[in-house]
Formats: C-alpha cells, structure tokens, sequence
C-alpha cells in the first residue's frame, strides 16, 4: 500500500514539474516568434490534411482550416512539411493546398 502511494506521489510530482517547466515536449509551450526566420509563410487556399509523412496514403495527424498561416519547413517532390504557426503543429501538405500567405491576403 505504501509502495503505491509513494508512486502515485512520484508520478504526480513528475507530471507538476514537467507541466510547469515545460520541459515535456507534449506539454511544452509552443514559440512561433521566429519562425519567418526559418522559412517562408504561406497560407491554405482551402481545408487540408496535415498528415505525418510525405506520402497521400500515410496518417493524417490533423485537419488545417483553409486562411491558417503556415512556415515552410522542407519538401519532398509535390509534399511540403510545414509548421502550424498557430499550434506549432510540423506535418506535410500536398504543395497544391498553399499560396504565400501575401498573395492569400491580398498585400503585396
């Protein structure tokens, strides 16, 4: 009984210390502030898969609303990894879903 409680304790501390320090990447704060240093911005044309691979049949990992600003990361043949400037969220897109996110504003 007193093993369980001890470890119940420990992995409540672990899980306090890991959500306050952000320092467990699921739980970490996301930083977007220099990500134009990185790569370009873009945004969707229309709703898009953000899958997890650079291939149509891999998993999706979210569903992008169209206008949602991007940066572009990499890209493989006619697949882009980009990062969710909002969520911080990296997955690929097809190159035919995203403008540059002046074109898709209408600014120059």
């Amino acid at each position: 009984m007193k093993t369980m409680r001890l470890l119940t304790i420990t992995v409540s501390l672990f899980t306090f210390c890991a959500l306050a320090g952000g320092t467990h990447p699921a739980f970490g704060l996301v930083s977007v502030a220099n990500a134009e240093v990185e790569g370009p911005a873009f945004k969707l044309k229309k709703p898009a898969k953000l899958h997890v691979a650079a291939s149509g049949p891999s998993k999706v990992s979210e569903i992008v609303m169209k206008n949602a600003v991007c940066i572009w990361l990499d890209k493989k043949d006619v697949w882009v990894q980009v990062r969710m400037k909002k969520t911080g969220h990296i997955g690929w897109i097809h190159h035919s879903y995203l403008a540059p996110a002046s074109m898709a504003t209408g600014t120059k």
